[in-house]
């Protein structure tokens, strides 16, 4: 049995992947994604901080 180490996938599989992920990260759909993700964060972050301050 190989090591896991020595398992590597093969060239046509990584290449699909690679191009994908490249595809995918280009796309309108991550930038939305991502812009939502931010604006929640920063909307969470602004909201603990005004409970605190408001809490003191």
């Amino acid at each position: 049995m190989k090591k896991i180490s020595r398992i590597h996938a093969p060239k046509v599989v990584t290449e699909f992947i690679v191009h994908q992920s490249t595809n995918f990260i280009a796309s309108n759909a991550f930038k939305k994604r991502v812009m939502d993700f931010l604006f929640n964060v920063v909307d969470d972050v602004v909201t603990m901080v005004y409970k605190n301050s408001k809490e003191k």
